[in-house]
């Protein structure tokens, strides 16, 4: 065994092994491969914007990859399901130790990839609800000023032009994008952003049109950029695009979709092509009503001429004359008979007033007054006597209860004399200390020797 392990080769490290499975693979498989087979775990990286898929049939599987670059180039969106055919090498990824498809290209199988894209697309935004009809801007009826967003170098321009230049009135202005081409969509975009930004009031109505062409030539009007800048307009869009069989994702969002530039001229200019015969229609209905109302009052004029106050205008004023009369006799009736039953009830309140005058309820709350006084001023005399006999019987009683008295009856009152406190037992004084004893007629100052012999005292 030992000797086997020594004519063996060398040992070597994964990094090695790996790189030499990869030229393996490079030498191998040629550089560009096209695969065909199943998406399925799509999942493009939000911050890179790499795309990381898995294509598989029913045998087998293989990891694949789509960078950034060639993910933006694609003109459909792959998704888990999808059959296509990628294109790109295979080479290794050493880190995770897998081969994988580096794709380049993809397109789907039995459909091109314009097509599908435009379904997707149309799905999306129909389940958005930008196709609906209560969102579409209703065109107006006589629009004056028309803006034509088309490129001038097209023939959907002179379409255009040879049906609006009938009516001279129009002011038409040329706002002049590509209609196809890298970077088309994004202009046309940009222009409708523009117009209903800046422009909203000083534009009737937007003529988006050309002429036709392949899927890819008209690509631009089916991109989702062009779709919501229309569906985010201000100003009502009128599309002609194309021929009568295409139809785009920008006529579908757009106000109104007439199928080709010739008829979306037609579409805006219908009721001005309409105007002189409803103009000549309405004068003559005008003047039929006219000449009615003139009859009518011809007629009502011959008819007050003919009545009879007309004939004899006198006997009308003089009969109005005599109603003013009457009416100026019943009135001075009426005005004597008010004023005296004015003055017969003023009489009464006259009367009523002086009955209750004032001064009477005046005279009779002063005498009120006066007798509320007295009333108060004996009731002040009896509670000031009976509270001087309470007073006198409460100093006789003082009198009687006062130390005076008990002393004036042979009693005397023994105090300290550092304090004033008066001694009310023996335990209470000290030896030595200095007492002061009251009578009736002064004090007395001690000096307690023995407090046990109150003989001493």
């Amino acid at each position: 065994m030992a000797a086997a392990a020594a004519g063996a080769a060398p040992p070597q490290t994964v990094s090695q092994l790996t790189a030499r499975i990869d030229r393996a693979i490079k030498t191998g498989v040629p550089g560009t491969v096209l695969v065909k087979g199943e998406i399925s775990n799509f999942k493009p990286h939000h911050g890179s914007g790499h795309f990381y898929f898995t294509l598989k049939d029913p045998g087998a599987c293989i990891d694949c990859v789509m960078w950034k670059d060639a993910a933006r180039a694609l003109r459909f969106t792959p998704a888990d399901g999808l059959e296509v055919i990628a294109g790109g090498r295979v080479s290794v990824y050493a880190e995770r130790g897998k081969y994988q498809l580096y794709a380049s290209t993809m397109s789907p199988v039995g459909q091109g990839a314009l097509e599908l894209a435009f379904r997707q697309l149309r799905d999306k935004l129909q389940k958005e609800g930008l196709f609906a009809t209560e969102r579409k801007k209703p065109l107006p009826k006589y629009p004056r000023r028309i803006v034509l967003m088309t490129s001038a170098a097209t023939a959907a321009l002179q379409d255009m032009l040879k049906v609006l230049r009938r009516f001279a009135w129009l002011k038409l202005f040329l706002y002049d994008v590509p209609v196809q081409g890298d970077g088309a969509a994004e202009k046309i975009a940009a222009a409708i952003a523009h117009l209903s930004r800046d422009h909203a009031g000083a534009v009737d109505v937007i003529l988006l049109a050309r002429g036709g062409g392949s899927l890819e030539d008209l690509w631009a009007f089916n991109e989702e950029i062009v779709a919501r800048a229309i569906a985010a307009s201000r100003l009502p869009i009128v599309t002609g695009i194309g021929h009568e069989v295409d139809v785009s994702i920008a006529d579908l969002v757009a106000d109104y979709h007439a199928h080709t530039p010739t008829e979306a001229a037609q579409i805006v200019t219908v009721n001005w092509r309409q105007a002189g015969e409803l103009l000549r229609s309405n004068h003559l209905r005008l003047w039929r009503c006219f000449s009615g109302i003139v009859e009518s009052s011809r007629q009502r004029l011959t008819q007050i001429l003919r009545h009879e106050f007309f004939r004899r205008p006198k006997d009308s004023l003089n009969q109005r004359r005599q109603i003013i009369d009457d009416r100026q006799r019943l009135l001075t009736l009426h005005v004597s008979e008010r004023v005296r039953r004015s003055s017969t009830a003023l009489n009464r309140l006259e009367m009523r007033f002086l009955s209750r005058h004032p001064r009477h309820a005046i005279a009779l709350q002063n005498s009120h007054l006066s007798a509320l006084e007295r009333s108060l001023a004996r009731c002040l005399r009896e509670y000031l006597n009976r509270r001087r006999l309470q007073l006198d019987g409460l100093e006789k009683h003082l009198r009687a209860i006062s130390p005076e008295q008990v002393l004036r009856r042979g009693y005397t009152m023994t105090m300290r004399k550092r304090d004033g406190q008066p001694l009310r037992r023996v335990g209470d004084v000290k030896i030595g200390e200095t007492l002061v004893t009251r009578f009736v007629d002064g004090t007395v100052d001690s000096v307690a020797n023995d407090p046990k012999q109150p003989r001493l005292f």
